[in-house]
């Protein structure tokens, strides 16, 4: 029984998954500083729709590995889950902003890039924990 999704999710890293959800937003945010500050407005919005979908992949790969290494065993849900986070963090920050800030909206994040990069960083997340489960299996 230990195998089960219900023994899998009493030993997910919460925490572990919150830091490598940040970490990985924020290395998102260094790749997209130069765009912003060498390009204007619009063509930095151009390449960052080009750039951050494939780099969220990447990136959420690496944030996926290191949150599963401490549980292998549940180590796709593990990295999933901090692409979760990292989505749902990003929605309710915009969400807020939406709130606080004048002349945003909560629909401004959902563009078709910014929601393929959200798909994209659950996916890399997954595979990321589904590398840690793999080499511990062997």
């Amino acid at each position: 029984m230990a195998n089960s999704p219900d023994a899998a999710a009493q030993g997910l890293r919460w925490g572990r998954a919150a830091i490598a959800a940040v970490a990985g937003e924020v290395v998102l945010i260094l790749v997209a500083i130069p765009a912003f500050g060498s390009l204007p407005q619009a063509e930095a919005t151009r390449i960052l729709s080009l750039v951050v979908p494939p780099a969220s992949f990447v990136v959420f790969a690496g944030a996926g590995y290191w949150s599963a290494k401490p549980v292998p065993g549940a180590g796709l849900l593990q990295g999933a889950l901090a692409g979760v986070i990292a989505v749902v963090a990003y929605v309710a920050l915009g969400f807020v902003a939406s709130l606080f800030v004048a002349g945003t909206s909560v629909t401004d994040g959902f563009t078709p890039a910014y929601l393929l990069a959200h798909g994209l960083k659950i996916a890399g997340g997954a595979l990321g924990g589904w590398l840690v489960a793999r080499r511990a299996a062997r």
